[in-house]
């Protein structure tokens, strides 16, 4: 996992395209490693990926060129694959995310779309932390940075019609 993180680093300075066929191998992995049955394995390959994160979100996300999008989809992934399994895990994901919200929200631009993807499904979760954890990071961004949210509108609503369907939310 370390390997991916420093060819990732390396790599960085390629051309979009040439990144992008780079990801798409690098991302199944992640999901990959990311689902795995054993939980420091997974737990590691979910940091290493908010730690690239961190780094591509610094990259400028063209306006026609969804490259934070692509990135962040394996954390979409990994949670789908948890719901149902591994509070562990899905509440790390929520973790990395807020994180990611926090720090790099000036940086986000098409990522928010995976961002709110992951929200509406903690949204849908029956641990009241994951819940109320991902509910204050969303509840952040609106208020602090609505005019980077509105592009994704539709999603957002949906997000929070979520939030008040969930009866383990009050």
């Amino acid at each position: 996992m370390q390997a991916l993180v420093e060819i990732a680093d390396l790599n960085m300075s390629r051309i979009r395209f040439v990144w992008s066929k780079l990801w798409d191998m690098m991302s199944e992995h992640f999901v990959w490693v990311g689902a795995h049955q054993n939980l420091h394995m997974a737990i590691f390959a979910i940091d290493s990926l908010r730690q690239l994160a961190d780094k591509f979100l610094l990259i400028e996300d063209f306006q026609s060129f969804n490259f934070q999008k692509d990135f962040l989809f394996p954390f979409e992934e990994i949670i789908i694959d948890a719901m149902h399994k591994r509070c562990e895990i899905k509440d790390f994901i929520v973790d990395c995310i807020v994180m990611i919200c926090r720090r790099q929200t000036m940086y986000i631009k098409s990522g928010w779309s995976v961002i709110i993807n992951i929200f509406t499904l903690a949204a849908q979760d029956s641990e009241k932390q994951i819940v109320e954890k991902s509910f204050n990071a969303l509840e952040y961004a609106i208020k602090q940075h609505f005019d980077m949210l509105k592009g994704n509108f539709i999603e957002l609503i949906n997000c929070l019609n979520k939030y008040c369907q969930n009866s383990k939310f009050e």
